[in-house]
């Protein structure tokens, strides 16, 4: 079953002098603070309006990220896209760092090159862009609604849900790293991919937990089904549930999709085992939770 998704050169400036004049060279190049100021003045002559508006656009970001008292967007600042791929994440560094070097930009590009390589350095590790996606998706703040001061504004189900339970941007299912003993992960499509039950659709027929006892639980609750731990099981164990599934509850889910998912089922959507009552759609309902957390998390960052 497939994932179910909830979106300068600077030019060399070579002399073309072909004077001998030896005390002049000698001096220039006995004078590193001379030549350092000459190629800054060469390499910004050169590079012409472009560079200095690719580097005032990097230092205006991140000082206007200081002064709001937040991280600059990392992936706004190496002028790429959330899902592009390592090369042209590395491609896009190493433009904006041939415009940003100290020996041609002078202290704005100090400033400017600490942040790109902490950029640079997120981006293109994998767990730590995950983790940064979460966070930039969610906002720092949202993590336990620290960041916003009261839920009022939230639609009622959400509101009241996050003043019952706090959302942390963390899986409610268990996880464990890739090199666990019990993890059953072996290719990086399957780490980039988590389960999810449909608990709403679920009718608690329990073959899920027959073919994948190390993934699915049975709520004693309500009798539905639930992840317990994600990849505790072989994939070819979780397909066969899914594919056995009378009701198809059961999902693939992009990994970072799972938090929300897990908190809008078991908090949001806390009465949907009231009989006769439809709590509604959860994907629909996670989408508007999202949507609702990020309006929140903005509304509280220009107060």
């Amino acid at each position: 079953m497939a994932v179910v998704p909830l979106s300068l050169r600077v030019a060399s400036g070579a002399s073309t002098s072909t004077s001998l004049d030896w005390p002049r060279h000698l001096a220039a190049r006995g004078s590193p603070a001379r030549s350092r100021r000459s190629l800054r003045a060469r390499a910004r002559a050169d590079a012409g309006a472009g560079t200095e508006d690719v580097l005032a656009h990097i230092v205006r970001t991140i000082r206007s990220a200081k002064a709001a008292g937040r991280d600059p967007d990392f992936f706004e600042l190496l002028g790429v896209q959330v899902g592009t791929d390592p090369t042209a994440i590395r491609s896009s560094y190493r433009e904006r760092m041939r415009v940003a070097h100290p020996d041609v930009a002078g202290s704005e590009g100090h400033e400017a090159c600490v942040v790109l390589n902490e950029a640079y350095a997120t981006l293109m590790d994998d767990e730590l862009r995950e983790a940064y996606q979460v966070e930039r998706v969610f906002g720092a703040g949202v993590r336990g609604m620290s960041g916003l001061r009261d839920a009022q504004d939230l639609p009622s189900d959400i509101g009241a849900a996050l003043r019952r339970t706090p959302y942390t941007g963390e899986p409610l299912s268990k996880v464990v790293g890739r090199d666990h003993f019990a993890s059953k992960i072996e290719t990086n499509e399957q780490a980039a991919k988590a389960c999810f039950v449909d608990e709403i659709t679920c009718i608690g027929c329990g073959q899920c937990s027959t073919y994948a006892s190390g993934t699915f639980r049975n709520e004693q609750e309500n009798g539905r089904a639930r992840v317990f731990g994600q990849w505790l099981s072989t994939e070819d164990e979780i397909q066969e549930a899914i594919d056995m599934c009378p009701v198809d509850c059961i999902h693939w889910v992009p990994k970072e999709q799972l938090a929300p998912l897990e908190y809008v089922m078991q908090h949001v959507l806390r009465d949907r085992a009231v009989f006769g009552k439809s709590p509604g759609d959860v994907f629909a309902k996670t989408a508007k939770f999202i949507a609702a957390i990020q309006k929140a998390t903005e509304t509280e960052n220009n107060l």
